[in-house]
């Protein structure tokens, strides 16, 4: 599986390409240190882009998880069907929460750092 990490914090990058590629769950891993240069990515695929996982942080300076995901109904079908988004974070601000659950794109809200055997568990893995 492929992944796509979205996230401003280096540390963060870092530490979930690493715990992804070690857990086995992702054999590609491409990080983005901003929404906005992931979504420059994205609106260059085509729909023959793999199946591909993105964890995204909400909140980010310039374009931050939700204005991601705005960006983001505006892509092909044919790539959007391809992609599961899962945001994560470390937030406990319930307005943040609801709006996540809300969000007809993301599928998850996963906690901060990252739990490898929760995500197996929503990835059916």
């Amino acid at each position: 599986m492929e992944f796509i990490l979205i996230d401003d914090s280096a540390f963060d990058l870092f530490t979930q390409e690493k715990l992804l590629l070690k857990s086995g769950l992702a054999h590609a891993v491409k990080a983005f240190s901003s929404a906005q240069s992931a979504m420059d990515f994205l609106e260059n695929q085509t729909e023959h882009f793999p199946e591909t996982i993105i964890l995204l942080d909400i909140q980010m300076p310039g374009l931050n998880g939700f204005e991601f995901t705005r960006q983001y109904a505006h892509l092909p079908e044919s790539l959007r069907r391809r992609i599961r988004i899962y945001m994560i974070s470390s937030t406990v601000d319930t307005d943040d929460i609801a709006r996540v659950r809300s969000n007809p794109y993301v599928m998850h809200l996963l906690s901060k750092p990252l739990e490898i055997p929760v995500l197996r568990a929503l990835l059916g893995q």
